[in-house]
Order: structure tokens, then C-alpha cells, then sequence
């Protein structure tokens, strides 16, 4: 969307609930509605509030900016998302860990830490160094500054190089 698309595409409203499987499991995203009229190669201005409170919105969101990178710092929420199995923002947690961003990013690069914050129903069963790598790409997608994140790209190619490392030979990225 950001950079095969002319005009590139900004859904700027990323999260969990707008992803979506279809009957052969295949990933659709939805709530794209108005994401093709905002002007393209540039920033958008438009309310933070609603999405920082759920906490998908990047920090610079806050300031009515939104760009690419704002998209890809909600998709590193949404992988958080899917490596802890927590909400982005659940207010019965202790204040310390009511926002997951705030929460995690101190133990991705904790190996240990790391492995305590897995969804629990994984039931541990999953490559070390693929989750090393997948908390890597989520930790650079939730950067700071956006200057900082990769783009979507370097994500999905970054994603494929560890979906590639850990399945067998014969079986291919589709099957």
C-alpha cells in the first residue's frame, strides 16, 4: 500500500480488529474507506486521540501528524499483539502495563524477558531465534521516532526471510 501503490496508500487506522481472514485463511485488511483520499506522498492531519487511547497510535500521532511510517508503527503494535497475546491497551493490567508498547519494549531484546512475555498458548513451542528475530522487527516498527522504523517493505521481507529459515526445504511460503 505505501509503496506499490500510486498514490501510496496510508490506512492510518491499523489494528487488530480491521485484520481479517477469509475462508482460506488468507489475510484481508479492512477499514480502508478513506485512506486513498488523503493526500499521498505527505502527512495528514488528523486527531490522535482515538487511536492512542487503544494504543496503536505512534507517538507522533498525538500531534495530528500521520505519515507511512505512523502505519508501520501500528503494525509493530499488531505483531506485539500477536507475540504477547495481550491488548494494546487493557486498563484492568497495572498501570506499569496497561499500554503494551511501554510495556515490552524494555524486554525484546532480553532473551529471557522475551520468552516470559510469549502468548502462554503457544505452550513454549516455537524457535528461539525466529522469535528473537520476530522481536527484533517488532522493536524497530515501534521505534520513537519515525526516521527510525523500517519501511513496510523491509518488514515483509524482513517477516519472509524468518517464515523461509524455519520451514523445511521442500515446502514452499504459500502452502
Amino acid at each position: 500500500m505505501h509503496e506499490a501503490c500510486q498514490p501510496p496508500v496510508i490506512h492510518r487506522n491499523f489494528k487488530s480488529a480491521n485484520v481479517l481472514l477469509d475462508d482460506d485463511l488468507d489475510v484481508r485488511v479492512s477499514d480502508c474507506g478513506l485512506a486513498p483520499l488523503i493526500a499521498s506522498g505527505s502527512v495528514s492531519q488528523l486527531s490522535g486521540q482515538l487511536q492512542s487511547i487503544y494504543g496503536y497510535g505512534a507517538p507522533e500521532f498525538e500531534s495530528g501528524i500521520y505519515t507511512s511510517q505512523s502505519d508501520v508503527y501500528s503494525f509493530g503494535v499488531f505483531m506485539l499483539e500477536l507475540l504477547t497475546g495481550r491488548k494494546s491497551y487493557d486498563r484492568t493490567r497495572s498501570r506499569g502495563e496497561q499500554f503494551l508498547v511501554r510495556w515490552a519494549i524494555p524486554q525484546l531484546h532480553d532473551i529471557e524477558a522475551l520468552s516470559r512475555m510469549v502468548d502462554p498458548s503457544l505452550n513454549g513451542e516455537y524457535p528461539a531465534k525466529a522469535l528473537s528475530r520476530f522481536a527484533d522487527i517488532i522493536s524497530r516498527c515501534v521505534q520513537s521516532e519515525p526516521e527510525f522504523r523500517p519501511r513496510m517493505s523491509e518488514v515483509v521481507q524482513d517477516l519472509l526471510d524468518i517464515i523461509r529459515r524455519e520451514r523445511p526445504s521442500n515446502e514452499s511460503i504459500g502452502d
